[in-house]
């Protein structure tokens, strides 16, 4: 026999193994005209993603439970999931509570956006070929959120010192979750607009900042799932830009001489290459995908504003 479980039979087959309830689970998953982009690329990762977390194991767990049976509670929970899943569209990390960015997990929910930043395969790489010499010694992720770049860097880089900031107080209660998890001790968090706590220092190596940029169009059309996410982190005006033009003005007086501003403004690039038509931008081809990643220097960024604001046409 078979049980109902809010709505939905599981049979005895299902019950019976992990293999038939993660071929169950991918098939309602692709059924439901999903939005696969938040940390997962399709319905077969997510389904991985939520059974596991259903029935209490860890996401490292492989094919070696596929023919283990199942507990009626992960299946009961799984239900749960499953409907915040497909009827609420809640992104999978909010659902699970954690995220992984590179090789660390973070605790994650509805106040900062889902870790899935491009950013983060400049700092698994060290931030090779940009950054040159010894390893940077001070490094600020602005707009931070949850933390997760911040806390990468700091792990990637435990000689560097890494400062965390971001203008929500929700968010870094997140932040200074994520690193009591984590346990680091070179990381210091501050709350504020952009990089105003830190104006002036001009001994900044890197500036990793996923500002909001999402312009206004698409943020009309945005799929459900994105509108779970704090839209304080997303939206950013007409162009996308409403945030960017501060942040690089700011940059200038944090950098140190040879610092790096590494910026992430997905869909909104070539709005800023409209914005500053005398600069030429460097856009990253990383590993781990995603698009619309630039790096610029102190002095790129100064010639970039002063062109700007004089006028001077591009030759």
């Amino acid at each position: 026999m078979g049980r109902w479980y809010h709505g939905c039979f599981w049979s005895v087959v299902i019950l019976n193994n992990f293999r038939q309830l993660l071929i169950r689970t991918q098939a309602r998953l692709e059924r439901a005209d999903l939005w696969f982009g938040h940390g997962y690329e399709s319905a077969h990762d997510e389904a991985v993603a939520l059974v596991l977390a259903a029935a209490d194991l860890p996401h490292t767990t492989g094919a070696e439970i596929l023919e283990q049976e199942v507990p009626v509670a992960a299946c009961e929970q799984l239900e749960h999931f499953m409907d915040r899943r497909i009827h609420q569209r809640e992104p999978v990390a909010y659902i699970i509570g954690h995220a992984a960015l590179g090789p660390l997990s973070f605790i994650t929910d509805s106040r900062a956006l889902v870790p899935r930043s491009p950013l983060m395969a400049t700092i698994q790489s060290g931030f090779y070929p940009w950054w040159q010499g010894e390893g940077p010694e001070s490094i600020v992720d602005v707009c931070c959120g949850g933390g997760s770049l911040g806390l990468l860097a700091a792990w990637a880089l435990p000689e560097s010192q890494v400062t965390l900031l971001d203008i929500d107080a929700r968010a870094l209660s997140l932040a200074r979750e994520n690193l009591a998890l984590h346990k680091l001790t070179n990381v210091q968090i501050k709350e504020g607009d952009l990089l105003e706590p830190i104006l002036g220092s001009e001994n900044t190596d890197i500036i990793l900042a996923n500002p909001p940029y999402v312009d206004a169009l698409d943020m009309a059309s945005l799929p459900d799932e994105y509108h779970h996410e704090p839209q304080l982190a997303l939206a950013a005006g007409v162009d996308g830009l409403d945030l960017v033009h501060r942040l690089m003005a700011q940059a200038t007086s944090v950098l140190s001489p040879n610092g790096l501003l590494f910026l992430e403004v997905g869909n909104s690039w070539e709005a800023l290459e409209a914005a500053y038509p005398c600069s030429a931008f460097t856009w990253l081809e990383l590993e781990s995908g995603g698009h619309g990643v630039c790096v610029l220097s102190r002095d790129e960024i100064s010639h970039a504003i002063h062109t700007k604001h004089n006028g001077l046409e591009k030759v």
